[in-house]
């Protein structure tokens, strides 16, 4: 016998605990016996077995006495729901459709589209899967930053009445295509530039199809309280869930304030909005250099930024903010 169990994922099946369905035919596609189950619902783990039949689990429990097409022995291994990972980056899915550095790791469902960066046409994003199948379920959000950045462009000022309605407009259609909801980066250009007015009333239109507000904050380190209220305020207005993209204090001068900003999401769920967090288990993170620079010194895109960033005057300028 094993000394060391491995996860066993069922792909596009979800296994609900104690759940037992009648059967028309005792007769079963396939069954897994001698499992570990764990059903995701957090309850403990239970010794049993699961019938799948016609792509769908059927029955979790005690299985004896019948038949299935084929019998897999899972020799007390677990066996669980494949997981879900909420926050990837992953648009050029399609150029590794395998997915298999997700699959092995046992994740069957992504949600893309986050920080601000999305496609901006999310019914041909989200078509493609018709000529180029994927391995695993894909979700995706409609970015703030991409729909901006297609509208106003890189710069640093708000958008007319005429651009914010065109943004509307873009995250409606997106909404209708597919989206889930309502992607922020607001420390990355051209989100950066935004005001709250701005975000909030692209999220309503999200909302208004049942969407979600998923924010990399505007600030991690310094101002990461405000960052979060700005966030929690947004799905206020919007009547929205909200999730906070890298729940962390990035500052080290400020460690030990968790209490205080988990105390933010914790205030806001007692007055009955939903807030979630991710975050990543490691200490380092992964982005652009750029996000060193002040907001005005990468205006324009990297390669304004470049620009100044070449002029010495600029540079003292950039030195002493």
């Amino acid at each position: 016998m094993k000394t060391k169990s491995f996860l066993l994922i069922l792909s596009f099946v979800t296994i609900l605990a104690g759940l037992t369905m009648a059967q028309t035919n005792s007769q079963y596609d396939l069954i897994i016996i001698n499992a570990r189950i764990i059903d995701g619902t957090g309850n403990p783990w239970f010794r049993g077995s699961i019938a799948i039949k016609a792509g769908r689990t059927v029955k979790v429990g005690r299985i004896e006495n019948e038949a299935a097409t084929q019998t897999i022995d899972a020799h007390n291994q677990i066996v669980a729901p494949g997981f879900i990972d909420v926050h990837t980056h992953v648009e050029d899915i399609y150029n590794l459709p395998s997915a298999e550095n997700f699959i092995r790791m046992g994740v069957t469902s992504l949600i893309t589209g986050n920080c601000g960066g999305s496609a901006v046409d999310i019914g041909k994003f989200l078509g493609q899967i018709k000529q180029k199948p994927i391995a695993v379920n894909l979700g995706t959000l409609i970015a703030h930053g991409s729909v901006r950045a297609s509208v106003v462009g890189l710069d640093d000022r708000a958008p007319t009445p005429e651009e914010q309605a065109k943004m509307d407009a873009l995250v409606d259609k997106g909404m209708k295509d597919g989206a889930v909801g309502l992607s922020t980066g607001l420390i990355y250009v051209p989100g950066t530039y935004a005001k709250t007015d701005e975000v909030v009333e692209l999220a309503k239109v999200a909302s208004g199809y049942g969407g979600i507000y998923a924010s990399h904050i505007r600030d991690e380190g310094n101002d990461v309280v405000a960052a979060i209220k700005e966030a929690i305020d947004i799905g206020e207005e919007a009547n929205m869930p909200v999730e906070i993209s890298h729940f962390k204090i990035l500052s080290k001068h400020l460690w030990g304030q968790s209490p205080e900003t988990i105390g933010l999401v914790e205030d806001a769920r007692k007055r009955g909005l939903t807030v979630t967090v991710d975050q990543y288990a490691y200490t380092a993170s992964s982005t652009s250099l750029d996000v060193r620079l002040p907001n005005w010194a990468v205006a324009g895109g990297r390669a304004e930024g470049r620009k100044r960033i070449a002029d010495p005057a600029m540079r003292e300028k950039s030195s002493r903010r």
